[in-house]
């Protein structure tokens, strides 16, 4: 992942986990959290079949493929907009995993990607909890405790985005005197 997409993902989930920590008193905020996906489905789903519509009426040709995603992704976002209860264990262990992916994530590219460079060890803290947060939250009967659920979960998307910035600038402060000491060489060979 570059740079730049690095950083736009890793502020996505910082506001998403300030958001939820902010939030995480609310009553049935799973609820909303269910409600605003299902409007991210119906929306585009909404926007296709539309213009599914437009091209049909004016004999263009549809794409059948297209027009039935549209109307799949419609249908599920107004499900899920008017009744989100039995999404709410679905999202409680969908969030769990993103948790452990983004966890085992920072863990591998710690280890793997950025092995050249010394990395401190402290920097593997974090990424160890969101993990362990993660597999607790698969473990928990969190339908009953759901204010603690949205607290645990924006803490560790915090946590997340905050530990991403962090090996992002150590392995930009650990690169720099190697692409320095590079160019030096090749000055002196030059």
């Amino acid at each position: 992942m570059s740079g730049k997409n690095s950083f736009w993902s890793y502020l996505f989930v910082l506001v998403a986990g300030i958001v939820l920590i902010c939030f995480h008193t609310r009553v049935n905020i799973l609820a909303w959290l269910i409600m605003f996906v299902g409007a991210m489905f119906a929306l585009p789903g909404l926007i296709g079949v539309i213009t599914g519509i437009s091209r049909s009426s004016r004999n263009k040709g549809v794409n059948a493929s297209s027009m039935i995603s549209s109307i799949g992704s419609l249908i599920i976002g107004v499900i899920m907009i008017i009744w989100p209860e039995p999404f709410a264990g679905v999202f409680v262990y969908v969030l769990a995993a993103v948790l452990l992916i983004v966890g085992f994530c920072q863990i591998w590219v710690l280890a793997v990607d950025y092995k050249p460079y010394s990395m401190p060890l402290w920097l593997y803290v974090l990424p160890a909890l969101i993990f362990i947060t993660g597999i607790v939250m698969i473990c928990s009967p969190l339908r009953e405790i759901e204010s603690a659920f949205t607290l645990m979960a924006g803490i560790a998307m915090v946590a997340a985005a905050a530990n991403g910035l962090f090996i992002y600038l150590a392995a930009y402060n650990s690169a720099r005197p190697v692409k320095e000491e590079i160019k030096d060489t090749e000055k002196i060979e030059g």
